[in-house]
């Protein structure tokens, strides 16, 4: 008994002396991939960088090739140093996701319907990292019903708080598996006059409106938050990457509500952004000399509902995980992103959206002789 003992715990002893040396300087960088292709617009963009050690990385030059189909139908090259600088829209978006800086985006041109087999190509720094998506199937169209709006008070703990809330109705195509992701997107639209009597200036911002203190059980796809108060400051919760599949409702409708103005919010336009972006695309000396009269703006919310694809959905549940409050990586079980990049990390879907639109009071702001917007 006693030598048959002796060889098993030597063994057993052996492959306890096994490590895993794990060195994220030689990790060799991979290209990334992440991007949206909407069925809706004939437009796309890509945006490529390089993922190191856990790192996101600039490229100094990205190509992107499109096959529509087993056809090629685009072929589109960028350059880092040609790139414009960002927007004010742009700039409060990487306020949300800080590698958006590191991203170049590669806007090419293809008409998609449903069910056309997409795949996309991609290079970097001039032909040193390649990668390649798998055979993307364009989704068949979605359509959003009975959009309305409503008052309604939410009451936490102790407190309560008074919210605008959207209301939408999602028939489910009937017979087939399906899933959704939903956004708000708030849209102001400004016209300044000029004390010169010169042409009116005319801009626009799209900003995400994320949706608060979101109790939807469709939304949340089956499962209640975990918070009993409102976190004011939170810009990344669950609404971020609202989506759902089609489980709870399956061959029905999904009556959605979304809250989306609270009673600490300004709903009307939106004339700290419009005025930062006017000064941006026409120059702060001209709009100086010429001096600001007043604004006139109008106002708008979008319900954006995507049919995307499996892969996506829980793409973005992995997205939405992450960045909750509640997510503590040091105590909780690490979240797997998907990647559906062959040859190298990242993700791109082909989605097909449907647009509501929810139009708010418009309203006016007046300047004085030596006054710009918000300076």
């Amino acid at each position: 008994m006693k030598r048959s003992c002796i060889p098993l715990l030597l063994l057993l002893a052996g492959a306890c002396t096994n490590t895993i040396d794990y060195d994220f300087d030689r990790v060799e960088p991979r290209l990334m991939a992440v991007g949206w292709l909407d069925q809706a617009s004939p437009v796309h963009t890509v945006r490529i960088s390089l993922s190191e050690g856990g790192l996101v990385k600039f490229v100094e030059d990205a190509r992107v090739i499109c096959t529509v189909n087993g056809k090629e139908v685009a072929d589109v090259s960028a350059r880092a140093e040609d790139q414009p600088s960002l927007s004010y829209a742009g700039i409060y978006s990487v306020l949300m996701d800080p590698s958006y800086y590191q991203q170049l985006p590669v806007t090419f041109t293809a008409a998609l319907r449903p069910g056309d087999q997409v795949r996309l190509s991609f290079e970097a720094n001039h032909g040193t990292f390649r990668a390649s998506t798998p055979e993307l199937t364009v989704p068949e169209p979605v359509s959003i019903t009975r959009v309305d709006t409503a008052r309604v008070t939410v009451r936490h703990l102790d407190w309560s708080d008074h919210y605008l809330q959207v209301r939408a109705d999602v028939p489910d195509r009937k017979g087939e598996d399906n899933w959704y992701s939903i956004s708000l997107r708030e849209i102001s639209e400004g016209t300044y006059s000029f004390q010169d009597g010169g042409p009116d200036l005319f801009v626009s911002v799209d900003l995400p409106r994320h949706i608060k203190d979101m109790e939807d059980p469709v939304l949340l796809d089956g499962n209640m938050s975990q918070s009993n108060d409102l976190t004011f400051f939170d810009f990344s919760g669950n609404g971020a990457f609202a989506c759902f599949s089609d489980r709870l409702f399956r061959d029905g409708t999904a009556h959605l509500r979304m809250n989306a103005f609270s009673s600490w919010d300004d709903e009307g336009p939106d004339f700290m952004n419009l005025g930062v972006e006017v000064l941006r695309q026409y120059g702060y000396v001209e709009t100086q000399l010429r001096g600001f009269d007043r604004c006139r703006a109008d106002h708008r919310l979008e319900i954006r509902l995507s049919h995307c694809s499996r892969d996506a959905y829980f793409y973005l549940r992995a997205l939405r995980t992450i960045s909750s409050n509640g997510y503590e990586p040091a105590i909780v079980e690490p979240v797997t992103v998907p990647s559906n990049i062959e040859g190298g990390v990242g993700f791109v879907d082909v989605v097909n959206t449907a647009v509501a639109r929810i139009d708010l009071p418009s309203g006016e702001e007046y300047y004085g002789d030596d006054r710009l917007p918000y300076l």
